[in-house]
């Protein structure tokens, strides 16, 4: 079992679930918390009920970002968000190993595995919300 942490400019989204199967999911609007600490912290406050057999926490997010340094730097879509080091505040609020990917690469990486993309070696995953991106796949590869 797996959490996830999707941040974006309208929602924010926790879920708990393995592959396909969502298990359980909260939603509540990012412009509800005054800075970035106030909505992880809520964020984290909603997994802390769920973390239960959980072994890691996936956190997407549009960017951009730094996926190695686990860094949300500047997305025009979540003024005041830069250089927020979500990985590091995530990981250590839930005693959880997290990682950081773009939303899209995410989504992307999620339908290639598990979804419409189940199958193909290639392809684009668009998203549409208060951002714009895409993912790829290509022969098999993000």
């Amino acid at each position: 079992m797996f959490l996830g942490l999707d941040i974006g400019g309208t929602k924010i989204a926790v879920i708990k679930g393995k592959g396909r199967e969502i298990e359980r999911k909260e939603v509540f609007l990012t412009n509800t918390a005054s800075s970035w600490k106030e909505a992880l912290d809520k964020a984290i406050a909603i997994a802390e009920g769920m973390k239960d057999g959980c072994t890691a926490v996936g956190i997407s997010c549009g960017g951009p970002l730094d996926s190695r340094k686990g860094l949300i730097l500047s997305p025009p879509n979540l003024p005041s968000w830069d250089n927020v080091p979500a990985v590091e505040y995530v990981s250590s609020a839930l005693s959880l190993p997290a990682f950081l990917l773009n939303d899209a690469d995410a989504g992307a990486l999620a339908e290639y595995r598990y979804g419409a993309g189940k199958g193909y070696e290639s392809i684009i995953f668009c998203t549409f919300g208060t951002g714009m991106g895409a993912g790829l796949i290509l022969n098999g590869k993000l």
